[in-house]
């Protein structure tokens, strides 16, 4: 057995070296072939080069226009990206727009008209392009200027000068916690409609 084994190895060797032989010499005559090709007429040379030459200058031209026009493409497909991406920066420049608390009552009421017609907070903060937390953290203003206009009135005559629109719904929030009777007549008008059904700390 190993005897044969032997013998078809090398058997198989010779066949390798065989093909490797004339490999090798397709190699040798494909690369002598140029040398041996005939001379070409100059001007079917001529010719050719010429049309190699038109060929590549309106393949340049080609890739030249199309490069310098590609840009304008993607410049303009970049603006219309960021003119998307600018709107909610504008939103947001408008709810820093309403620097007192006057402006903050006015929304208030605003979403109160367009909550029957939406039917959920979500849609009508989304109707009017706000957020949710925005309105949420100055709603104490709107229910205090709605539910006790003496109160708030009072508050907005003792505002200290340079007072963010955010500490003075702070302080709202503190005279609502801090009478029962105004906290009660707040959750009652909440409950009949007649002010946003939103609690605070709480989801809407």
């Amino acid at each position: 057995f190993l005897k044969e084994k032997l013998e078809w190895q090398k058997k198989r060797i010779e066949e390798l070296e065989g093909e490797r032989d004339f490999l090798r010499s397709q190699l040798s005559s494909l690369t002598k072939q140029p040398k041996d090709e005939p001379f070409n007429d100059p001007f079917s040379s001529k010719a050719s080069e010429n049309s190699d030459s038109s060929f590549a200058s309106s393949s340049v031209s080609s890739v030249w226009s199309s490069s310098s026009s590609s840009p304008k493409k993607r410049k303009h497909k970049y603006n219309k990206k960021h003119s998307r991406a600018k709107k909610p920066k504008k939103e947001q420049k408008k709810l820093r727009q309403l620097q007192t608390p006057n402006d903050i009552v006015q929304r208030y009421k605003s979403l109160l008209k367009t909550f029957p017609k939406t039917k959920t907070m979500t849609k009508a903060f989304q109707k009017h392009g706000l957020d949710r937390n925005t309105v949420v953290s100055t709603s104490s203003v709107g229910e205090l200027a709605i539910a006790v206009p003496n109160v708030y009135q009072e508050l907005l005559s003792n505002r200290p000068s340079g007072e963010t629109v955010l500490a003075f719904a702070k302080r709202c929030e503190a005279a609502i916690q801090g009478s029962d009777e105004v906290k009660n007549k707040i959750e009652s008008m909440k409950a009949a409609g007649t002010l946003l059904p939103i609690r605070r700390g709480k989801s809407v």
